[in-house]
C-alpha cells in the first residue's frame, strides 16, 4: 500500500522521503525520486506530512512513539496520519502525546485495499480536526478519489472497521450463494449477472475474482475486540471469523 501511494505522491509532482523494514521497497521509490530516511524519525524530519503505512497497533504505536520515531523528530505543525487499520484508542494516544508536542495525530483508514491504491482510487476514513484534514487534502488527492471526515480522532477507524464487516460478510455470502447456484445447475459467472440486477447485488460480488483476502482474520479481530470494549455481542462477526479463515483465493476464482 505504502510504495502505491508513494508513487502516486511522486508522480503528483509531491517531494517524498521514505523508509520501511524492507530495503527493496525503499528502493522502488528512490528509484523514481524519493529520498531516503534511515527511521521514521527521518522521514518526520524531511516531512509536513507523515503516512503511516504499517500492519498493526504495535507496529503503529513503535513508529509514532518510540525513540527515533516520528514524534520525537518532528518539527511544531507537523501533521502525522495514521493509515493503517488499527483501534481508535492507538490513535487517540498517539493524538494526546503529540499534542504536548505540538504535533497533529490524525486516523485516515484506507478503503477499496490494495486495487484502490494501485489506481489512486482509495477512500480515506478520517479521524481529526476538519482544519487539519483540509490541509492534507491536497496531498490526499494523488491517490484518493474520495476523502471523508468521519469525527473526532479515531472515528475513522470505527468507520473502517464497520465497513470491514460488511466486506468478509458479503463476501463469505457471495461465496456460498454461488456454490449453491453451482450445485444446482446455474453457472457462477450467469448467476453473478442476474444477481447484479437484484436486491443481493453488492460490491465484492461486481469484483469476484479481484480480491486478495489479505487481511480478513486481523480486520475481524479488530471489530471483535472493539464490540467487547462497547459490551456489545456481534454474534455475525464470531460466526464469520472462522469462516474467513478458511476461504482462500482459490476457492473464489473456481467460482468465477
Amino acid at each position: 500500500m505504502g510504495r502505491a501511494i508513494g508513487g502516486h505522491l511522486l508522480e503528483a509532482g509531491w517531494a517524498l522521503t521514505v523508509t520501511d523494514v524492507d530495503p527493496e521497497a525503499i528502493e522502488a521509490l528512490v528509484a523514481r525520486g524519493a529520498s531516503p530516511a534511515d527511521d521514521p524519525g527521518g522521514v518526520a524530519g524531511a516531512s509536513d506530512l507523515v503516512l503511516v503505512a504499517v500492519v498493526d497497533d504495535e507496529q503503529v504505536r513503535r513508529v509514532i512513539e518510540d525513540p527515533g520515531g516520528a514524534l520525537e523528530a518532528a518539527a511544531r505543525g507537523t501533521i502525522i496520519a495514521i493509515c493503517s487499520s488499527v483501534r481508535p484508542d492507538t490513535c487517540t494516544s498517539s493524538a494526546a502525546l503529540g499534542r504536548a508536542r505540538d504535533v497533529e495525530v490524525i486516523d485516515v483508514a484506507l478503503v477499496r485495499g490494495e486495487r484502490g491504491a494501485e489506481t489512486g482510487e482509495l477512500l480515506l476514513l478520517c479521524g481529526g480536526p476538519e482544519a487539519t484534514i483540509d490541509r492534507c487534502r491536497p496531498a490526499f488527492a494523488a491517490f484518493a478519489t474520495d476523502v471523508v471526515r468521519v469525527g473526532g480522532v479515531g472515528s475513522g477507524q470505527v468507520a473502517k472497521a464497520a465497513n470491514n464487516i460488511l466486506l468478509w460478510a458479503c463476501l463469505r455470502a457471495d461465496l456460498e450463494a454461488l456454490r449453491l447456484g453451482r450445485a444446482l445447475g446455474v453457472e457462477p459467472a450467469t448467476l453473478r449477472t442476474v444477481l447484479a440486477l437484484g436486491s443481493g447485488a453488492n460490491r465484492p460480488l461486481a469484483e469476484w475474482g479481484e480480491h486478495r483476502l489479505r487481511w480478513p482474520t486481523k480486520d475481524l479481530e479488530v471489530a471483535s475486540a472493539l464490540a467487547a470494549d462497547a459490551g456489545i455481542d456481534l454474534p455475525l462477526v464470531r460466526a464469520l471469523a472462522p469462516l474467513m479463515s478458511e476461504t482462500s483465493v482459490d476457492q473464489l476464482r473456481e467460482l468465477l
